[in-house]
C-alpha cells in the first residue's frame, strides 16, 4: 500500500478487509482502499435492498432475510458522489475509479445507464475526467436492452467493465455463485461486450474447507478462457483474486499468495491474457 493510503486508512478507518457500504449519512456511496484499483476507490452501491441474482459462497452479503424493494433515485446518487468529491483533500490518496460495486448486481438496476452518464459528468465537473467510472458486473444482463444501454453509456464515458469469471464449467459456476445462468450463456455476453469496450475478467479462487481448487478446475477455467479468445473476445486482463473480507460461509478462506500467482502464471503461459494477482 502506498504511504498517502497508509496515513489516509489510519485516519479513515478504511482497509482493504473493511468495505463497509455504511459511510455517513450516505445511502449509495462509500470509500474503499481497493486491492485491484490499488488504492482509494469511490465505490457505489445501487443495491439498497442487497438483492442479487447470484449468492456465490464467497460473498459477505447475508441474502437470508427477506428485502423490500428499494428504488433508486439516480439524483439522489450524483449529490452524494458530488458531495463526495468535493470533499477529497490534499491529504486524501489520488482517487483511482469510481465503481459501481456495492451488494448486488449493477446491471440489474434499469437506471444503471443515467447513473454511469451522472458519474462521469461530476468526475468531468470536479475536475477528475481523467478518472475512469467502472462496472462491476456478474455479465447475467448484459444481454438485456438496459444492459446494452449501460455497456454504451460506460463506452462512451471511457470507462471500464470487469465481468466476473469463477469457473469454466457449468457445475462448478453453479456451485461457486448458486446460479442456473448458463455458462454458455455467459461467455456470450463477454464478447458481446468486448465489442463495445474491452473486458477486464475478474476471477475468484478460494480454499474450501481448507482445500484449493483441483488441478482440473484450473484447467476447465483457462479452458474456458481460451474459447473466449479464440472467438475474438477482447479481454484487457484477468484479475485473479481470493477472499479478503469473511464470507458469511465460515468453511470459505483465502487462498495464500503462491497458488495465487501459480494460476496468473498459467493463464499468462496458456492463453496469452495479460493477468495478475490480488492476495
Amino acid at each position: 500500500m502506498c504511504e498517502e493510503c497508509l496515513v489516509f486508512t489510519q485516519r479513515s478507518q478504511l482497509s482493504t478487509v473493511r468495505h463497509s457500504r455504511a459511510y455517513g449519512h450516505f445511502s449509495y456511496i462509500y470509500p474503499v482502499i481497493s486491492r485491484r484499483s490499488r488504492g482509494l476507490s469511490i465505490g457505489v452501491n445501487l443495491s439498497l435492498d442487497n438483492r442479487c441474482n447470484y449468492n456465490c459462497i464467497y460473498c459477505e452479503v447475508d441474502r437470508s432475510a427477506p428485502a423490500a424493494a428499494a428504488q433508486v433515485d439516480p439524483e439522489a446518487f450524483g449529490q452524494e458522489l458530488y458531495q463526495m468529491l468535493s470533499d477529497l483533500s490534499s491529504h486524501s490518496p489520488a482517487l483511482r475509479d469510481v465503481t459501481f460495486a456495492g451488494n448486488g448486481e449493477p446491471m440489474a438496476v434499469r437506471c444503471l445507464d443515467h447513473c454511469i452518464d451522472l458519474a462521469a459528468d461530476t468526475l468531468g465537473a470536479l475536475g477528475f475526467a481523467d478518472i475512469p467510472v467502472v462496472v462491476i458486473t456478474n455479465g447475467t444482463f448484459i444481454h438485456r436492452p438496459w444492459g446494452k444501454r449501460a455497456l454504451a453509456r460506460l463506452a462512451t464515458a471511457g470507462g471500464e467493465v470487469w465481468i466476473k469469471l469463477d469457473a469454466g464449467d457449468q457445475e462448478r459456476m453453479t456451485r461457486i455463485n448458486s446460479t442456473l445462468f448458463p455458462l454458455e450463456k455467459l461467455e456470450e455476453n463477454i464478447f458481446d461486450a468486448s465489442r463495445v469496450l474491452p473486458v477486464t475478467l475478474q476471477s475468484m479462487f478460494m480454499k474450501r474447507w481448507g482445500q484449493p481448487p483441483s488441478d482440473e478446475a484450473v484447467d476447465r477455467y483457462i479452458g474456458c478462457l481460451n474459447r473466449l479468445t479464440e472467438a475474438g473476445a477482447a479481454i484487457a486482463g484477468v484479475q485473479v483474486y481470493t477472499v479478503a473480507r469473511q464470507p458469511r460461509l465460515s468453511h470459505i478462506t483465502a487462498l495464500d499468495a503462491p497458488a495465487l500467482e501459480a494460476i496468473v502464471s498459467r493463464i499468462r503461459t496458456e492463453t496469452g491474457l495479460p493477468a495478475a494477482s490480488f492476495a
